[in-house]
């Protein structure tokens, strides 16, 4: 959804660009000695911008032979100009949804991180020798790195080799994690409850980093916002990390021990899934819009907002082109997106153009199911 908003943005913007392009070389020349024809110049401005217009929703060349061979030029060459800069910018964007998708996975390894470095700070500050006589008194009978869950963590050779291959380190940040300490962990009453005991037992443990984890590390501002900072996905990748990072803490207490979380069961399904997505939906606009055309009947497409045709488009694509999804987990989930990220109108707005539109091509027999796909269809 995205990916596909920010090409359609980009879109736009060629347009224009295209369109200055075109503007520029109908300009009067003030350097030329000979006379200027400004009212011809207008006209044949006008004219080729109408052309590339055209061109533009053919997707076509320009064709006219009553026109003048400069203008018919001029709207041809910002066509291909357009057609270029779309196309880069398609297979770009193609690429960052995909990056960004195993960003999620970056995020997870800097939650463990932060983690384990967490409770290298606390051990620090522990055994500092000297202290601001203004500070607030601290219970000192332990510290977060002697959780044994931490020590795991820190101890995980899976985990060091997985944040070298993805380049991700608090080194360059130490600054935050002992100011994450400072203002976060020490003045919390859990943790001090925790630190006010020499010895935990492993379910102490285990309950006191999660505590952490959930309340602390994805909740309190200090660290959240500096997260946010990081990535300017965090918001939207919080709630998978956190999934992840709570099922790794809690496998240390498991039969293995202490395992990192794969991003999905089946990567090379899920990227197949979403590159399918992104580029049928592009592909078959046309065929997609004219079937959602036929369901705005008091609606006109072209105003409906944007971000409402992408969820519309890309919930045609997946019920047309993955025959092993449910009707009713494509139509749900594509209500939950235009809840989240559209107007507040736009989940019943979305409920209502798919329930009608799945019905009618179940009956015209372009829908069809198979597998997993016709759990829930009846």
């Amino acid at each position: 959804m995205q990916a596909l908003y920010a090409l359609r943005q980009a879109e736009f913007s060629n347009q224009q660009l295209a369109l200055d392009g075109i503007n520029e070389l109908f300009q009067p020349d003030l350097n030329s000695m000979e006379p200027q024809n400004k009212r011809q110049l207008e006209g044949y401005r006008k004219l080729a911008a109408l052309l590339f217009e055209e061109a533009i929703k053919t997707s076509q060349p320009a064709q006219d032979e009553d026109a003048p061979k400069q203008v018919l030029k001029a709207a041809n060459d910002g066509f291909i100009f357009f057609q270029s800069r779309f196309k880069k910018d398609r297979q770009h964007l193609a690429q960052m949804m995909i990056k960004q998708v195993n960003g999620i996975y970056d995020d997870y390894l800097r939650i463990l991180l932060l983690l384990i470095e967490l409770g290298h700070a606390a051990r620090i500050d522990r055994e500092r020798q000297y202290r601001d006589p203004d500070e607030t008194p601290f219970p000192f009978e332990s510290d977060l790195n002697d959780n044994t869950v931490i020590q795991a963590l820190a101890n995980l050779q899976p985990l060091r080799n997985e944040a070298v291959r993805h380049g991700i380190s608090w080194t360059d940040d130490l600054p935050f994690v002992r100011k994450a300490l400072r203002e976060v962990l020490k003045t919390d009453d859990t943790y001090r409850a925790y630190c006010a005991q020499q010895t935990h037992t492993a379910d102490e443990d285990q309950a006191l980093v999660q505590y952490v984890l959930r309340t602390l590390i994805f909740k309190h501002e200090v660290i959240r916002d500096h997260l946010a900072e990081i990535d300017l996905s965090w918001t939207e990748n919080s709630e998978v990390v956190r999934g992840l990072a709570i099922r790794t803490l809690k496998s240390a207490q498991g039969p293995t021990g202490l395992q990192l979380e794969p991003l999905t069961d089946d990567w090379e399904e899920d990227e197949f899934f979403l590159n399918t997505l992104f580029n049928k939906s592009l592909d078959n606009h046309t065929d997609y819009e004219q079937l959602l055309s036929e369901q705005l009947k008091n609606w006109d497409v072209e105003r409906v907002a944007l971000l409402d045709k992408i969820i519309l488009i890309l919930a045609v694509c997946e019920l047309l082109n993955f025959p092993n999804i449910p009707v009713k987990v494509t139509i749900n989930e594509y209500i939950e997106l235009a809840k989240a990220y559209s107007t507040p109108k736009s989940g019943k707005f979305v409920n209502g153009i798919l329930d009608n539109l799945s019905e009618k091509l179940q009956a015209s027999g372009r829908l069809r199911k198979s597998g997993r796909g016709l759990l829930d269809n009846k």
